[in-house]
């Protein structure tokens, strides 16, 4: 909303955003006493009588005459109503506009074009003829003459649209109660009936054998089983933390003399041990020739001799320095160090063990199995019976990178593990308790057999055996009175909630009936094929 002044006036531009408030605001603001309002394209706030009405009541009480510069029809009119002057611009002279009555739709209107000619004629000559004659009683022969020749009110026409919208409105009605009521009494009526029975439990355990493309024999417990295997190979890295002396071996070399008649071989690999215990090995083969007697008696003996090339069995600076015999070498054959062992140097390094292996290898089967067993499961239809202590890992040979005793500080142990599980087929498992059952119940025609015990089953001591598996069931059975449901059925129809559960619960091992009908019009049970009979099983017990 913006403002401008003049000596004589105030003009307030109105926004479509503004609200009456701000509009009275800014009238009671204004410096002059005449303010031109002049309001957007779109009236917007100022369309309303009671908006108008407020506006003069607070310009009369702030002593301000305002003005609407508009040539809006819509406008006007309702400025007209609440007298507020009008201009069609800031420069013309503002009026006040007359108020424009509504028309009265029950008002009679002649119009005289509709007259015929002769009608006209007569009525004007009747007229001026009884104005002549009679000047001082004018206005009213005329009032009776023009009462007299106007034409009477034509009956209004029936709309036949709307006549046909009702028609065709009051038969889609007709339709849909006629349909309605066929569906409410024929097809809707419904009963269910619910029988509380007493049962009760006779406990299974059973010995099963399974077999891959085996036939069902209950009489064997034999059931075919469902295997499904995968294989998944596994990788993870782990840390090594083996220790291995990776320092120089010392070494030295041995004099050796041969005190025997015949030469000896010393063979390659043979460990020599120092006077002070450490343990080498010779590098070669090495033949120390036979003994003789120079002086061609026994006065003079010269043993054979010869040297051999020695490397410490362990690695490190602590077999330096050994020296003196050695032991190890065959009878009368004898040696010594030539100079003290020397060279071995102590380096200790990080390499993969043994137990690095085995706990990456545990780390793997925990990583893996579960999600495997779940993968299996879901490969099994769903009217299998899935053994989850059949579950079963067998991992391959891992194979280490670095090897074991290969100096690492990290390494990564990858494994091929083939997963088994084993399952059922629950109908199958029903068959072999059904036949179970019949034996238990044999001779007790009043006795049938309610739950077969197959969705409660349980599976222990699962065991792979030659051809196939075993393991142990248990479950629990729930037997009770005999009621024929396609019997029973007809002899409901058309009894009340009353008189079927009176008829019910004569029947021996019943213990409770409950009927409900639906929908809620329904007060006796409808036909058989609507009849739905549910047993609440009640266990009393075990066997």
């Amino acid at each position: 909303m913006s403002t401008d002044t003049s000596p004589k006036k105030d003009v307030i531009y109105v926004d479509i955003e503004d609200d009456i408030t701000s509009i009275i605001d800014k009238v009671k603001d204004a410096k002059a006493s005449i303010v031109a309002l002049v309001p957007p394209k779109r009236i917007g706030v100022l369309q309303s009588v009671v908006n108008l009405k407020l506006l003069q009541r607070a310009a009369q009480g702030a002593d301000k005459r305002v003005v609407l510069i508009t040539s809006d029809a819509a406008l006007t009119s309702l400025a007209a109503g609440v007298a507020i002057p009008i201009a069609k611009n800031l420069q013309s002279k503002p009026e006040v506009p007359e108020a424009k009555p509504e028309a009265n739709e029950d008002e009679e209107i002649i119009n005289g074009d509709e007259l015929p000619v002769g009608e006209l004629a007569a009525g004007a000559a009747g007229t001026s003829l009884a104005a002549a004659r009679k000047p001082e009683a004018t206005t009213k022969p005329v009032a009776a003459s023009a009462a007299a020749n106007a034409p009477k009110k034509s009956s209004k026409l029936p709309d036949f649209d709307k006549f046909r919208k009702k028609l065709f409105l009051g038969i889609g009605a007709g339709v849909a109660l006629v349909i309605f009521l066929v569906w409410a009494f024929v097809f809707a009526p419904q009963a269910t009936v619910a029988i509380t029975a007493q049962t009760n439990l006779i406990n299974i355990d059973q010995t099963l054998q399974l077999k891959p493309n085996a036939t069902a024999d209950p009489a064997q417990n034999l059931l075919p089983a469902t295997v499904k295997q995968t294989k998944k190979t596994a990788s993870v890295d782990f840390d090594a933390t083996g220790k291995k002396e990776v320092g120089d071996k010392a070494t030295a070399q041995i004099a050796l003399t041969n005190n025997n008649f015949t030469s000896k071989t010393i063979d390659a690999g043979t460990t020599l041990t120092s006077s002070g215990g450490i343990a080498f090995v010779t590098d070669s083969s090495v033949t120390i020739p036979a003994g003789g007697f120079p002086c061609g008696n026994f006065s003079c003996p010269t043993p054979g001799s010869a040297s051999v090339n020695v490397t410490a069995v362990e690695r490190g600076s602590k077999n330096n320095g050994a020296s003196g015999s050695v032991s190890g070498l065959p009878s009368n054959v004898s040696g010594t160090f030539k100079n003290p062992s020397s060279g071995g140097t102590d380096k200790t390094a990080t390499v993969v063990s043994q137990d690095d292996i085995d706990k990456a290898r545990q780390q793997l089967q925990e990583q893996d199995a579960n999600s495997v067993k779940t993968e299996l499961k879901k490969q099994f239809d769903s009217g299998i019976i899935v053994i989850d202590e059949s579950f079963k890992a067998e991992a391959g040979q891992p194979t280490s990178s670095p090897a074991v005793d290969q100096e690492a500080t990290k390494g990564k142990l990858t494994v091929e593990t083939t997963y088994t599980l084993v399952g059922i087929t629950r109908s199958d498992l029903k068959v072999n308790f059904d036949a179970y059952l019949k034996k238990q119940l044999s001779g007790k025609q009043d006795q049938k057999v309610y739950d077969s015990g197959d969705n409660s089953a349980t599976f222990t001591q699962f065991s792979v055996v030659e051809g196939g598996y075993t393991t142990k069931v248990s479950s629990q059975a729930q037997v009770g009175p005999q009621i024929n449901e396609a019997a029973l059925k007809p002899q409901l129809v058309g009894k009340r909630a009353g008189e079927i559960q009176q008829q019910l619960s004569t029947v021996e091992g019943v213990e409770d009936v409950q009927t409900s009908f639906f929908p809620f019009w329904v007060t006796t049970a409808p036909g058989a094929d609507k009849i739905t009979i549910k047993f609440v099983l009640k266990n009393n017990g075990s066997n």
